[in-house]
């Protein structure tokens, strides 16, 4: 294939960045720790994006997930000062100083209050933070990651602090009032502030704690809190404050989300669900209202179910609290019958789930239309031939702030994954060390600024970051993705390619493989020949069947083909390659009749199988008529993907990209992944969208294979193949009405005894009656017990 040149479409955004704070975590002061992370987080540009974790939690199954889900730019580990020491065990300071009296204690002590602690006693967070940087992939070139600290002090750090950014006063709950989980609620919804002094407020009561995390308006403690506040007034987390908004992109809806517990877990969770899955709300304390949830999202009620689950809780225990709350409601009756207009429904914490994503954008620089030239290499990757220009959102100061800079390519998604970043983004002439560049939200985001040298006095164009960017194609992401494992083409991809180099298009050999004309190829295949076509209009040679049109003429077809309709198709299958145009001639000295395609046919012609000399005479072609009659012969690549039944992945493909809202999805054929240079599993197709990475098996019966022990190995490939790539989803298609009752037990077991292990396991979805009218896509759930 030649290299291509064309303009990439592109979709522009500036968006600040997004945060994951891990804070310390000792069990009796969690509450305070957590506080004091959102009270730093709360004081920088974009801490509407962000989150707070404790570091006990960075590792629990339920948060792994919507932790990759939110991509966060940077996890930091929270360095919190001497006066935020001191708020949570009051005397610390005192114990640092010491003897010192008079005016060396006031300087000592106010030293010690302004800086980072770093006198002990405190657990580090930052093991838990690399640990997540880790598995997360951030921003980082090689080993040089972009952030590591949050600071109380927001000039200690990188990033842009929100009193520089914000046009209006902003209010946050004072940090020492935030000592129990419904303070802690409350305090996640709107922001703390680390500067405010207690003994300057009234201290609200549980109630009204609860209260507030309850009502849809989200500043009624703040108002009570701070009475004279002017009236334009924001809270320290409103996107308002920070100039953003929030942005839903390729959602059908997303229901809301409620958190039961007390736990850090549920905290983080419900931080984490209201970044990434849509409206959320934590309710810590035992014994909620039955009215609690349809007070807070009435617009849900009787036509959406908002989704209830916990981190610490079993579900059986949050089916019970909440049917134990339900039952407490006021009843409601319509002609004597009583209404149940439930308005919830009870899921796992690792079973949320949300079509699209979410994000935080620069309120007038989202969705900006931009074009740049790019070279379309051989492999389907595009290389951008220059970087685009640096452009700075309005209010902020280049000098000062920082963003992330999102691109979108209109039909090349990239999934986030931590093998994309750096090196693999960039174009073979570009600087690596230029910015911080990594795959997000769907296409690639990089910092504002230039990492490498920039001089003093450099201009506003040598501080900004333009890097030459790439977007890598699926089998390219694939082959980082799964290093240092070897990904390879198998017969079935090879086959895939060519008969989709001679289609033009991997759209158009989805669509053979859904209309009648796969039926009518098939008839090419040995054995397979209608009992509608005549006898002396196809004949099976000894390397391939040949057929003339009458023969393709006579097959029946649903639905309907004329013969001109079919005519302009063997047209145009013989001016791709698909078929070929010829004739069956035999020989003077070997009884072979061979077919010769139209441009070996002349007057003179040598046997193909003894090499004797012939020449072009009635007696040599194949049927008793005047003149000989021409033939087709399909193409072997395609008669051998006809043949494996590939139309079954082909129309799986077709199916879930229909299922994928937005950007279409990048598509890959039958690959092979190497272990020790041979191959330990082989994939049937491969997707990848702005979300995730899918792999699929397809399958022509109900069975992944022979018996429980034989499904049950190639089941284990399968998701080892997902593993060595990290992919999402495990697509298991079958051309079946249904999968058996073996396969789908096997797989539920064999998901029930990975999250059980805490290893990792995919999503299994079933898609049922593939090449049907009307097929089926489910989630596989495990086992239970």
């Amino acid at each position: 294939m030649v290299d291509e040149f064309r303009f990439v479409a592109l979709r522009a955004f500036a968006r600040p960045p997004r945060l994951l704070v891990v804070v310390p975590s000792v069990e009796a002061e969690w509450v305070r720790w957590a506080a004091a992370g959102l009270g730093a987080l709360s004081q920088v540009w974009g801490g509407c994006a962000g989150a707070v974790v404790p570091a006990s939690v960075v590792d629990h199954p339920a948060l792994m997930d919507v932790m990759r889900r939110m991509q966060p730019d940077h996890v930091l580990a929270y360095a919190p000062s001497g006066a935020t020491v001191e708020g949570i065990r009051p005397g610390a300071v005192d114990r640092v100083v010491g003897g010192l009296e008079g005016e060396a204690r006031k300087q000592a002590e106010a030293f010690v209050r302004m800086e980072p602690w770093n006198h002990g006693s405190i657990p580090d967070a930052e093991q838990a933070a690399a640990a997540l940087r880790e598995q997360l992939g951030v921003n980082a070139i090689r080993e040089m990651t972009q952030e590591t600290h949050l600071f109380d002090d927001p000039t200690k750090m990188g990033l842009s602090a929100l009193t520089d950014v914000a046009i209006r006063p902003v209010l946050g709950v004072p940090f020492p009032h935030v000592s129990t989980p419904s303070a802690l609620a409350y305090a996640a919804r709107v922001g703390v502030d680390l500067e405010a002094v207690a003994a300057d407020f009234r201290v609200p009561d549980e109630g009204r704690w609860q209260a507030g995390v309850t009502e849809r308006a989200d500043t009624a403690v703040l108002d009570w809190l701070y009475p004279s506040s002017p009236q334009d007034t924001l809270a320290m987390l409103d996107p308002a404050a920070a100039r953003c908004t929030r942005l839903e992109r390729d959602r059908f809806r997303a229901e809301p989300v409620v958190v039961l517990g007390d736990r850090p877990e549920d905290f983080t969770l419900a931080q984490l669900a209201g970044r990434v899955h849509g409206p959320c709300m934590w309710l810590p304390w035992p014994d909620p209202n039955a009215m609690t949830i349809t007070g807070r999202f009435p617009r849900w009620r009787g036509t959406g179910l908002v989704r209830v689950t916990s981190a610490s809780m079993p579900l059986e225990d949050v089916k019970a609290r909440m049917r134990t709350m339900w039952d407490r409601r006021p009843r409601a009756f319509v002609d004597g019958k009583e209404v149940d207009d439930k308005a919830f429904e009870c899921v796992p914490a690792n079973g949320l789930r949300t079509s699209g994503q979410s994000l935080y954008v620069h309120d007038q620089a989202w969705d900006l239309p931009r074009s740049l030239p790019a070279t379309v290499l051989a492999d389907g990757s595009l290389e951008v031939a220059l970087g685009l220009p640096a452009e700075i959102p309005p209010g902020l100061d280049a000098s000062r702030d920082k963003w992330q800079v999102l691109l979108v390519a209109s039909d090349h998604p990239l999934p986030p994954h931590r093998a994309l970043t750096g090196d693999a983004l960039y174009t073979g002439r570009s600087n690596l060390w230029e910015t911080f560049v990594r795959a997000a939200d769907g296409g690639i985001t990089y910092s504002s600024h230039r990492f490498d040298f920039v001089p003093k006095g450099a201009s506003l164009a040598g501080t900004l970051a333009s890097p030459r960017l790439r977007w890598p194609s699926l089998p390219t992401v694939l082959a980082m993705a799964a290093a240092p494992c070897p990904v390879q083409s198998s017969a079935a991809g090879k086959r895939t390619a060519v008969a989709q180099r001679l289609l033009g298009s991997r759209t158009a050999l989805e669509d053979l493989a859904h209309g009648p004309g796969w039926d009518l190829l098939k008839t090419f295949l040995p054995g397979q020949q209608h009992p509608s076509q005549p006898e002396d209009a196809w004949w099976a040679l000894k390397t391939s069947v040949v057929m003339s049109f009458r023969a393709l003429a006579a097959i029946p077809a649903v639905p309907e083909w004329d013969a001109p309709q079919r005519r302009a198709q063997v047209d145009v299958w013989t001016a791709q390659g698909v078929l070929r145009r010829g004739l069956a001639l035999g020989c003077q000295e070997c009884p072979a009749f061979e077919f010769y395609p139209l441009e070996e046919v002349a007057q003179h012609y040598r046997c193909r199988r003894c090499g004797a000399d012939n020449g072009l005479t009635q007696a040599r072609w194949k049927t008793d008529t005047n003149e000989p009659e021409w033939t087709y012969e399909l193409h072997p690549a395609v008669a051998e993907l006809i043949d494996n039944n590939a139309d079954v992945p082909l129309l799986a493909i077709r199916y879930l990209r229909q299922q994928v809202r937005g950007t279409p999805p990048l598509v890959g054929a039958e690959f092979e992944i190497l272990r020790d240079g041979k191959p330990f599993v082989e994939i049937d197709f491969a997707l990848a969208n702005a979300d995730e990475i899918w792999l699929g098996e397809a399958k022509k019966t109900s069975a992944l294979s022979e018996g429980h022990r034989d499904i049950k190995k190639e089941l284990c490939k399968l998701i080892d193949g997902c593993k060595a790539v990290a992919a999402h989803r495990l697509i298991l298609a079958t051309a079946a009405p249904a999968w058996n009752t073996a396969t789908t037990t096997v797989a539920r077991r064999e998901l029930h005894g990975l999250h059980t292990a805490g290893k990792y396991a995919p999503d299994i979805y079933l898609l049922n009656a593939v090449g049907s009218s009307a097929p089926v896509l489910e989630l596989l759930f495990p086992a239970q017990g």
